[in-house]
């Protein structure tokens, strides 16, 4: 990881999509990283779709630990560089993905929806 992130975001606000507090574990990309995900969002909209010719780039590859709803969230920085302390695997283990899958992320956690889940093995 290249770094750590805990922050709260508010649908409506500049960059912001959804409502939600999280922390994450922040990894490293590079062009290789890019094209995979193009081809990404060609499998899940279809060749020059508009999804795809306005995704966020560069994406930030992470490995999100925990999600809260961001009203009175109990989570911290602290909390989080606690956890990674208590388990450091989180930071020294590789892992192998299992499957992908797209996530609508309107409104509050609550009623995220898994719209599509692709098995790689």
């Amino acid at each position: 990881p290249v770094g750590v992130v805990q922050d709260v975001a508010v649908a409506g606000n500049p960059g912001q999509v959804c409502s939600i507090a999280w922390a994450q574990l922040t990894l490293a990309s590079g062009p290789e990283h890019e094209k995979a995900m193009d081809r990404l969002y060609e499998a899940f909209y279809g060749p020059g779709s508009e999804e795809g010719s306005a995704r966020h780039r560069p994406w930030t590859p992470h490995n999100s630990v925990v999600y809260d709803n961001p009203e009175e969230t109990v989570l911290t920085l602290q909390g989080t560089l606690e956890c990674i302390a208590r388990y450091p695997t989180l930071l020294s283990s590789e892992r192998r993905v299992k499957a992908l899958s797209l996530w609508s992320t309107e409104g509050r956690m609550e009623q995220w929806k898994c719209l599509d889940r692709v098995c790689l093995f």
